[in-house]
């Protein structure tokens, strides 16, 4: 349930003045998404919950891992508009991390499963503001590469500091690639809902660990939510929004948990990608991906190189609803 905001001040709106932080909801159309399921290590995650997240709001909420993998994925959106004031549309691509998470409250006998996003990659100032003033989500710009016809590289590039030094200048690199053996003008259509979707990443999972089981910790939970997502089609993602106090850099002036959902408007078609895929990432000190994750792989110099459990890919729409405030500092 929402929060009631009468009380708070009105937004001083800046729609003609240069605003690029469009408000809420947006709605995104002819998105083509590629999903890469990871290998990841349960205490990394764990760590990096309990840094990021756990760390502000527990005891009142708290957040594990669902599961001993995360989602990598690439995506292009054709067109995205904000509901709420006449402004025009734009296209965007992104990478992100996906970490499926329990959220667990206090009160509250059994979790619920949510998202987070520990890193993500865009190409628009406009898709970054937003995502960071309005929800929260940890967002950077970064050039975005997809494949050509008959190729199978991804690739995504960011400015990055090698290490962390008073000398050291900040570079722009490939931060993460994922690289397939068949060309995705092979892939084929194996599903058109939101339904076919759902039952194909349950499949997967059953057949690359053998049992949904031994991957999810609370199956049955975890059941009972996919069939959830199934009914009501809303993605729950979950950030940590905050802002710098102006008199001290180690202080928060604003801090919250929020929720932002994403209604899955509709699924076009999809299927899984063909051949075997690798994921590689840069290893630096700017962004400690491998580290947070528990990636594992072969290392050359400073790329990690890991193999993908299954792949996927879907066209779909969907909405960037109004969030929740979750938690708040007192």
């Amino acid at each position: 349930m929402s929060r009631d905001v009468s009380h708070l001040p009105r937004y001083v709106d800046r729609l003609g003045h240069g605003e690029i932080c469009f408000p809420q909801p947006l709605q995104l159309k002819g998105t083509r998404s590629y999903a890469f399921n990871i290998a990841a290590d349960r205490d990394k995650v764990q760590a990096l919950l309990d840094s990021q997240l756990n760390s502000a709001c527990a005891p009142d909420l708290r957040y594990t891992p669902v599961s001993d993998s995360v989602l990598l994925t690439y995506l292009e959106v054709e067109t995205a508009t904000s509901l709420s004031q006449t402004i025009g549309v734009q296209g965007d691509r992104e990478c992100m991390f996906w970490i499926p998470m329990w959220e667990w409250k206090k009160g509250r006998l059994l979790p619920r499963l949510t998202f987070f996003v520990p890193y993500l990659f865009i190409n628009v100032d406009t898709g970054l503001v937003v995502g960071r003033e309005i929800w929260g989500y940890r967002k950077t710009l970064g050039v975005i590469d997809l494949p050509e016809p008959g190729e199978s590289r991804f690739v995504c590039s960011t400015t990055i500091f090698p290490t962390f030094s008073d000398t050291t200048r900040a570079q722009h690199a490939e931060i993460v690639t994922v690289q397939g053996t068949k060309p995705l003008t092979d892939a084929q259509t194996e599903f058109d809902n939101a339904e076919g979707l759902l039952h194909a990443i349950k499949r997967e999972m059953r057949h690359e660990r053998g049992l949904l089981e031994t991957v999810v910790e609370g199956a049955t939970d975890f059941a009972f939510d996919i069939a959830r997502l199934a009914f009501d089609f809303n993605v729950h993602v979950v950030n940590l929004k905050q802002f710098r106090a102006a008199e001290d850099w180690q202080r928060a002036c604003y801090q919250a948990v929020c929720e932002s959902p994403a209604h899955l408007d509709a699924v076009h078609r999809g299927g899984l990608l063909p051949g075997d895929w690798q994921a590689s990432v840069r290893m630096c000190d700017s962004h400690q991906i491998v580290n947070d994750l528990g990636l594992h792989g072969s290392v050359d110099g400073d790329i990690l190189t890991t193999d993908v459990r299954f792949a996927f890919w879907v066209e779909f729409d969907f909405t960037t609803l109004n969030g929740v405030t979750l938690w708040e500092a007192g």
